[in-house]
């Protein structure tokens, strides 16, 4: 991004991040594969290789580049509960964003119980570090690339860990609309499901309402088309997963069709423009 001058707005970006999960373009492009891992004997990886690295995809709310890494709702949990659990984010003079936190407490969210497994962390967080994101609308209007975390480490000041988030995708983070479901959360962490996790998050990401069919949905997060079968599994799963689903929103229809309704049930999910004040608003992309 050398040589590229970023314009920030002149608003609480920190208060954004402090009241946000993700954007919602994140959360409808597929850049969090809806799986836990990749295994390297994938078509999806193999296919990722041939292409040095880059992984692309395409849906109604625009094309996304993942290179270096394929990204997985499990890096997507961490980032949720790293965000959640905050002890402090302070805007840096560059624009990036400084976000320091407590490891232990960042694992306990995740997994449910208390784990000391720092290096694990460390290297999913490294992942993260290391893959690079391009974005862009439907209508070509909008372009963002951008790397999420710049590095981690441990600040003696603060007496804690502290991962610094690019001004590159502050920049993004800030021009686009996002999604706090940071009171959820831990609903959300008890889908043992990477698969439902990824579902549950587009649908969270609707203010209002949303139908979409299976197969479109599949497509629209990412899902690794490994063949007719694992199509058919993962249809087979959403399907068999229907009682569950209701009570994050969500209702199967008979027809391989998915709808959500934000009002019925309880929920506390909110989203936020580029004004620095948490509202409700209508469904705009």
């Amino acid at each position: 991004m050398a040589g590229i001058q970023l314009t920030f707005k002149e608003f609480d970006i920190v208060k954004k991040f402090e009241n946000s999960n993700a954007t919602v373009s994140e959360l409808r492009t597929g850049v969090f594969a809806p799986i836990e891992k990749i295994s390297s004997k994938s078509k999806t990886y193999t296919q990722f290789i041939e292409n040095q690295k880059k992984r692309f995809i395409e849906t109604s709310w625009g094309k996304t580049v993942i290179k270096g890494n394929i990204l997985t709702q499990t890096h997507r949990d961490l980032l949720d509960c790293l965000f959640a659990g905050a002890k402090e984010m302070k805007e840096m003079e560059s624009g990036a964003i400084a976000i320091y936190f407590s490891t232990s407490d960042v694992l306990k969210s995740y997994s449910g119980t208390t784990s000391r497994n720092t290096k694990w962390l460390k290297d999913k967080l490294d992942e993260i570090q290391t893959t690079a994101i391009e974005f862009r609308t439907t209508n070509g209007e909008d372009f963002y690339s951008f790397s999420i975390i710049s590095s981690f480490a441990y600040s003696t000041k603060h007496k804690s860990y502290g991962i610094v988030i690019t001004p590159e995708y502050r920049k993004y983070f800030e021009d686009q609309l996002t999604v706090n479901y940071t009171k959820e959360l831990p609903k959300l962490l008890k889908v043992k499901s990477a698969l439902l996790r990824a579902v549950i998050r587009f649908f969270w990401t609707h203010s209002q309402a949303s139908t979409m069919s299976i197969e479109n949905l599949l497509q629209t997060i990412g899902f690794p088309m490994e063949s007719l079968r694992t199509k058919q599994t993962a249809i087979k799963e959403i399907k068999e997963s229907s009682e569950l689903l209701k009570d994050y929103g969500i209702t199967y229809e008979p027809k391989t069709k998915l709808i959500y309704r934000k009002n019925s049930f309880d929920n506390q999910i909110t989203f936020m423009n580029s004004s620095s004040k948490p509202k409700e608003i209508g469904d705009v992309l």
